[in-house]
């Protein structure tokens, strides 16, 4: 059920939807344990953060954004998604075998390996946020691309705005750093990290739409 303020505009007055904050809170908290859930099998990760951020985009817009419509969102973005998903995923766990190495010491060329793992990881995880925040423009009856089709434009969009929108980029890189400094003060929170990416994704995609 949509939690947005209605409203009905006068002419030449601003026609945006005026949002219930505390309610954009809570949608964002149980978005994000969703694609929590959705993405443990981690190849699902591109799938599930499409459909969280098309969630988001939805309730920020006044649309349905029942727990049913994030399901059969993410059943949509499955299909052309498993290379970007076992690509996410086999990165992922190299990162993390790279971490688990450098707090033993026993990672080769730590000095060099440990920085350009981090700087991959965080242009890798920009990429990947912006092309599951693309890929809705895609799909669906209102897309240029459908079923498996949308994938790859939407790689194609998320390559481009990762370089032409560096603002935008640079701002998914604060939210990335803010999650780790989350997870660092308190291991629990990493629960919140993929609602705060979520809605940083969808905010950046808003920003670079109306730019």
């Amino acid at each position: 059920m949509s939690i947005m303020d209605s409203t009905t505009p006068a002419s030449g007055r601003d026609d945006r939807i005026p949002v219930n904050r505390f309610a954009l809170f809570s949608e964002t908290l149980l978005a994000g344990l969703l694609v929590l859930v959705l993405s443990i099998p981690l190849v699902t990760i591109p799938a599930a953060y499409a459909a969280g951020i098309a969630h988001l985009e939805r309730h920020l817009s006044g649309r349905d954004d029942s727990i049913r419509a994030l399901w059969g969102t993410f059943r949509s973005a499955l299909p052309g998604s498993w290379k970007l998903g076992i690509t996410t995923a086999a990165a992922a766990v190299v990162i993390v075998l790279n971490l688990l190495l450098t707090m033993v010491g026993q990672l080769p060329g730590q000095a060099v390996v440990l920085p350009a793992t981090l700087i991959l990881a965080a242009a890798g995880a920009i990429l990947l946020l912006r092309t599951a925040a693309a890929w809705s423009d895609f799909a669906g009856p209102k897309g240029t691309a459908t079923g498996t089709g949308a994938w790859p434009a939407a790689l194609a969009t998320g390559k481009a705005l990762s370089l032409r929108d560096w603002t935008g980029s640079l701002l998914l890189a604060a939210a990335l750093f803010a999650a780790v400094v989350f997870v660092w003060m308190l291991a629990a929170l990493f629960v919140v990290v993929p609602g705060t990416l979520i809605l940083a994704s969808a905010s950046v995609k808003m920003r670079s739409t109306r730019a």
